[in-house]
């Protein structure tokens, strides 16, 4: 009988076993998170694995176990000493319909005004600010600075409440 099961990889290697496993025939499902980072002191969007080190496989236990587990880059299925535990086809279902072409999507927060904010990225990270307002822009916000007493415009996804 077919279930779903959560298999432990090796790190950054869900895209490469995704594609041996879907190659082999298995229905694999390797959820993706999209969010803003600074990369290199930039502002850029990320695509990344909602669940780094792992994915989602469908197979028949024990039929296909041992091609599984022995698959390269593959640590072992989760579960139980001596099998793994199938994952609800609720879960999996749960998990879909949250995506929104593949791809689940963090949405940033939104702050009022005088609410108290961390710095978290750019020239002025680490310094604690009171949100101000929303810019014209590009996720622009007006913060003040609380230690040099200033007000500065900052990108808004390098905010978080402390």
């Amino acid at each position: 009988m077919l279930n779903w099961y959560l298999v432990y990889l090796k790190p950054r290697n869900e895209d490469k076993i995704s594609g041996r496993l879907s190659d082999c025939g298995f229905e694999v499902f390797n959820p993706k998170l999209k969010e803003r980072r600074f990369i290199r002191r930039k502002l850029g969007d990320v695509i990344s694995a909602l669940f780094p080190g792992y994915i989602f496989v469908r197979f028949d236990y024990p039929s296909d176990y041992r091609l599984i587990s022995y698959t390269r880059g593959v640590k072992k299925v989760v579960g139980a000493e001596n099998s793994p535990t199938p994952v609800p086809q609720a879960i999996v279902d749960s998990i879909r319909a949250r995506l929104v072409e593949g791809v689940a999507v963090v949405k940033a927060h939104k702050f009022t005004a005088g609410e108290a904010v961390m710095i978290q990225g750019g020239p002025f990270k680490g310094l604690d600010a009171i949100f101000e307002k929303e810019m014209k822009g590009m996720e622009r916000v007006c913060v003040l600075l609380r230690e040099i007493n200033a007000r500065v415009v900052v990108d808004g996804a390098a905010l978080v409440t402390p």
